[in-house]
């Protein structure tokens, strides 16, 4: 009777183990992520290479932007981070009083793509996830010490062919003198990468003094610290649109394409899709 009993209650004991795994299972959907790599619209000039962007607030410039931002709403994102910053867990409160009137006044990429895709999309969770060095934390991108050590060894020349990108920058400065935004986008976003400069810097050094390594170390660790903010704030499921300078790109894929749990959406087919709307308009 007692075995009988023992068997009973094992199998009921099954049951509703089965039925719990059965009502409640783990989520196992990959976070898609479409990291769209973009350019400066304010000018601020904080990169080694830049180039000047007339005003995105000007009829032309706002027809564009609104093709792109429908493309890129008909991703479905559920999640937008941008290049700002915020305090955990990182919600940008900023876009809480953002209304449709303010594309008007406000040049950042932040505002007219991340914003922008977030209220055509109906996205409530934007999310700041720039990391900038705080307190004891290190110059992510110590430039500085990198041209000196070039200075007092006599390779100024090979930092500046380094550093030099620009047969690439005249690309970008003709897209956006004679193109659309999204012909400019085209370009941040394709083959011709902005990283390599980093890798190139790994080579400036000597004995024990590797200010090359170090800076593409930081800035590696900036980029990493990035994305950890990206993996906090999203969940099994999401679809999350990226808008970020575009040197931080290639880095940026490199680690959703190599992260367990997360998957690259390539952003090139929905700004091919604002480019046949714009060519369409312009029939």
């Amino acid at each position: 009777m007692m075995v009988r009993f023992l068997v009973v209650a094992l199998s009921a004991f099954a049951l509703v183990a089965g039925a719990f795994a059965q009502t409640e299972p783990a989520d196992e959907r990959p976070v898609e992520v479409m990291v769209l790599g973009v350019y400066h619209f304010a000018n601020p000039g904080h990169d080694l290479n830049n180039i000047e962007v007339g005003d995105v607030l000007v009829p032309r410039r706002q027809a564009e932007l609104d093709a792109l931002g429908k493309a890129l709403a008909s991703f479905k994102p559920t999640v937008v981070a941008t290049e700002a910053q915020a305090e955990p867990p990182y919600l940008d409160t900023r876009f809480d009083d953002f209304t449709p009137a303010d594309l008007a006044e406000n040049r950042n990429e932040i505002a007219q793509i991340g914003y922008r895709v977030a209220m055509l999309a109906g996205v409530d969770r934007v999310y700041g996830i720039d990391e900038q060095p705080e307190g004891d934390e290190p110059d992510y991108f110590p430039y500085g010490k990198l041209s000196e050590f070039a200075e007092e060894t006599g390779r100024q020349a090979e930092l500046a062919e380094v550093t030099d990108m620009s047969a690439l920058m005249k690309k970008f400065q003709q897209a956006e003198t004679t193109g659309t935004i999204p012909d400019v986008l085209m370009l941040h976003n394709g083959d011709e990468t902005l990283d390599t400069v980093y890798w190139d810097m790994i080579k400036m050094g000597e004995g024990e003094t590797q200010p090359g390594a170090e800076l593409a170390a930081y800035w590696f660790m900036r980029n990493a610290k990035i994305f950890n903010k990206l993996v906090q704030v999203t969940k099994p499921g999401d679809r999350v649109l990226v808008v970020y300078g575009s040197g931080h790109r290639a880095w940026l894929t490199e680690m959703v394409e190599r992260t367990t749990g997360f998957e690259l959406v390539d952003p090139v087919p929905y700004i091919e899709m604002a480019q046949e709307t714009l060519a369409e308009t312009a029939d």
